[in-house]
């Protein structure tokens, strides 16, 4: 552990050193964060809701406005909707819709050249470009759809299931979504959108049996592996953004941007681990009884 610590810092301190050196006419080319900078992809910017950058933000706040404010004030003196039609609709169309991106995900790994240890974005106009663009952006639209996921809950009175686990990870996968599939669609990145299609189509196939058939899962000592599942994909994937930072690899893929999803799913994998011990070890009779 002190050895990995050691590492990821020591790389750190070289990277912002190698780019202590630019110069400002360099950055004001690119938008940049910290020592992050990075140029605008014209192949997006014809693409719906990514011709602004400020367009998902704008989504975003409006949905953290409506779930935490609005929404549950419109309901405190009216009865939950009654809208278990559309929500097994819903349920159904995410999980055959992640399927469908996990399964091109898969297609696109066996036809294309992809390395595991550090893929820079393809840019160069060819097939695979532009099928990882595809994909990419396909990806990006479902965590805008995920959105809808918090809005039932409010409609429902379900304020309890709004808790700030579930909004802070899809209000910041929405515009980290966004942000990415304007500046970096695809390379490194592509593995956490590939598990987290696969991840999805079993979390939504869960939603729509507590819907359709909640006898199933009310109750269910399976229904905690989903959690397991989850974390082991953040586990996964501090693994795979700090690997080459740990190796000292530069494939062209920005470091700032594995540094930033890195951290990310740390903090992801603490906060869905604490969910997990506060849900399945602290309280197991509980849980059983629901």
């Amino acid at each position: 552990m002190a050895f990995l610590l050691s590492s990821v810092y020591d790389g750190y301190v070289k990277y912002l050193i190698d780019n202590a050196g630019r110069g400002t006419s360099e950055v004001t080319r690119h938008a940049c964060l910290i020592d992050l900078c990075l140029v605008v992809d014209e192949r997006v910017l014809h693409l719906p809701l990514l011709q602004s950058i400020w367009t998902v933000p704008i989504i975003t706040l409006v949905y953290l406005f409506f779930v935490l404010n609005v929404g549950p004030k419109l309901m405190a003196n009216r009865k939950p909707l009654e809208i278990r039609p559309l929500i097994i609709t819903y349920n159904l169309a995410q999980v055959a819709a992640n399927l469908v991106a996990f399964t091109l995900g898969l297609k696109y790994l066996r036809d294309y050249n992809f390395s595991f240890v550090c893929q820079p974005v393809q840019q160069i106009e060819n097939q695979q470009s532009r099928a990882e663009l595809r994909l990419a952006y396909a990806y990006f639209l479902l965590k805008i759809l995920d959105l809808a996921d918090t809005v039932f809950f409010v409609l429902r009175k379900k304020q309890a299931h709004v808790s700030f686990l579930h909004v802070y990870h899809h209000a910041i996968m929405a515009v980290a979504a966004s942000l990415i599939m304007r500046y970096l669609p695809g390379g490194h990145c592509f593995i956490l959108g590939l598990l987290n299609t696969f991840v999805h189509t079993v979390m939504y196939f869960y939603f729509f049996l507590t819907i359709y058939r909640p006898q199933l899962t009310r109750g269910a000592s399976w229904k905690r592996y989903i959690t397991v599942l989850q974390m082991a994909q953040f586990s996964y994937l501090v693994f795979h953004f700090l690997r080459p930072i740990v190796l000292g690899i530069d494939c062209g893929y920005p470091r700032g941007m594995m540094w930033f999803a890195g951290i990310q799913n740390v903090f992801m994998l603490m906060l869905f681990s604490d969910f997990y011990r506060r849900t399945y070890l602290r309280n197991p009779v509980k849980t059983r009884a629901q």
